[in-house]
């Protein structure tokens, strides 16, 4: 096969490995003290004294350095970059999203603006798209992710068409009947689109077919994470001198930071599955799961793993930045009597492996654990779960508000306490959700 070119998307953003390596302090010296970090970073959870450590030994959760590389990707220093570009006006009717979330009405006048801002960079960044197969160098076409007449089947989620519109409250349901322009994006070229959607998985498809299916859940989440990456540095370069109060600057630059490393790990995967797809990498992963077919939800995500069963093993953190995030993907096609789910992971990952390999064994050993593995993996650690609307109705209010307290608040700003019990949840899957 020809070799894949690099395209306009991977060439303008910088690899993990240079901005990691730019944020860590090479004054460290103490061999006591880099153990100690080296402790830290294999937390699951940081607290405020492992924050305020980490911040003292150089690094910046809430602060960028100016020789440090951007947090935007450009792959130049941030003192050239975004910094050299933040505008001396103040806009005073600017309000950023964490004083918004403090009252309806300024988050109203918030999701307004947000809600422009997506919008203008999601349609400026589709105007330059290409097909993300490989060897394509076909425009792309706008895409929807789940092969669905939302018009026509009704389906609920907690997915919003504005990324940012992330403001959600314990003791509310945050899933909402899906509406038509939700769950779009520009990936594939029409023709590519139309075979995609032409192919039908079974416990025979091939490992192409596999890869291909679970490859268009990275690259909705690859381009969704662009958009919002370009969005934010537009809201950063003209609105964040604008900001009096010191603390929401520092929490803004955190959430930079945060989306920085989601996007270059997202990056990351991309690579994996293009190396995958064109026979370069067999270091891919496939389960399978063949079960009586369910109408109650469908998925298809990228998910992260959290923490092994049996030795305790950190897969992701919840709040360092400074790690690479790990993902897998889950996708499931139903036919008249069965309902097939396929996970895909990289076996090099060897805390990723560990996971699969220890859940997997619990699942074989219990009788109806593969079905309660599935549906809290797509509830507890993906985003993109949809249930059916007739189904999630006839749910009591405690069920709605618990499936939307455990689908949304993995990805927000939860307390240790919060997080705990959420994995705790997920540890006992096995008596717990079962959306089949």
């Amino acid at each position: 096969m020809a070799e894949i070119k690099e395209t306009d998307i991977l060439s303008n953003l910088v690899s993990k490995q240079q901005l990691y390596k730019a944020a860590r302090n090479t004054k460290i010296s103490n061999e006591d003290t880099q153990r100690f970090i080296d402790s830290i970073f294999g937390n699951y959870y940081l607290d405020n004294d492992n924050i305020n450590f980490l911040v003292k030994n150089g690094y910046n959760f809430f602060s960028i350095d100016d020789e440090e590389l951007c947090f935007c990707l450009s792959g130049i220093v941030f003192k050239e970059c975004c910094k050299a570009n933040l505008s001396e006006d103040k806009k005073e009717n600017y309000i950023p999203f964490l004083k918004a979330i403090i009252s309806y009405e300024n988050y109203s006048e918030y999701l307004d603006f947000s809600s422009k801002l997506f919008e203008k960079n999601y349609s400026a960044m589709s105007e330059n798209e290409k097909c993300n197969i490989p060897y394509c160098d076909k425009k792309a076409v706008e895409n929807k992710l789940y092969n669905v007449d939302f018009n026509v089947c009704k389906l609920v989620s907690s997915n919003k068409r504005n990324i940012f519109d992330n403001n959600y409250q314990m003791g509310h349901s945050f899933f909402n009947e899906v509406k038509d322009d939700q769950f779009r994006y520009y990936g594939f070229c029409d023709q590519h689109y139309i075979k995609i959607q032409n192919i039908e998985m079974t416990k025979k498809s091939s490992d192409e077919d596999i890869l291909t299916i679970n490859f268009t859940t990275v690259v909705y989440k690859l381009f969704l994470a662009r958009v919002q990456m370009e969005a934010l540095k537009e809201e950063y370069r003209n609105y964040f001198n604008s900001i009096s109060q010191e603390a929401i600057k520092a929490l803004f630059i955190y959430n930079l930071r945060k989306v920085s490393n989601h996007l270059s790990s997202l990056i990351d995967l991309y690579n994996f599955f293009l190396e995958s797809l064109k026979g370069d990498s067999k270091d891919y992963e496939i389960v399978k799961f063949n079960l009586p077919r369910t109408n109650n939800f469908r998925i298809k995500d990228v998910f992260q793993p959290q923490i092994t069963p049996e030795n305790f093993k950190v897969v992701n953190s919840i709040n360092n930045l400074f790690i690479p995030e790990s993902f897998a993907t889950i996708s499931m096609y139903s036919d008249k009597n069965n309902s097939f789910i396929t996970m895909v992971y990289d076996r090099k990952n060897q805390n990723m492996k560990e996971f699969f390999d220890q859940y997997l064994k619990v699942v074989k050993s219990k009788m109806k654990s593969e079905a309660a593995f599935i549906s809290n993996c797509s509830l507890i650690l993906a985003d993109n779960i949809i249930f059916n609307k007739e189904w999630f109705d006839g749910l009591e209010d405690q069920e709605k508000f618990l499936y939307s307290a455990l689908n949304k608040f993995r990805f927000e700003h939860p307390n240790m306490g919060q997080e705990y019990l959420k994995m705790k949840f997920f540890a006992g899957f096995n008596k717990g959700n079962n959306f089949f």
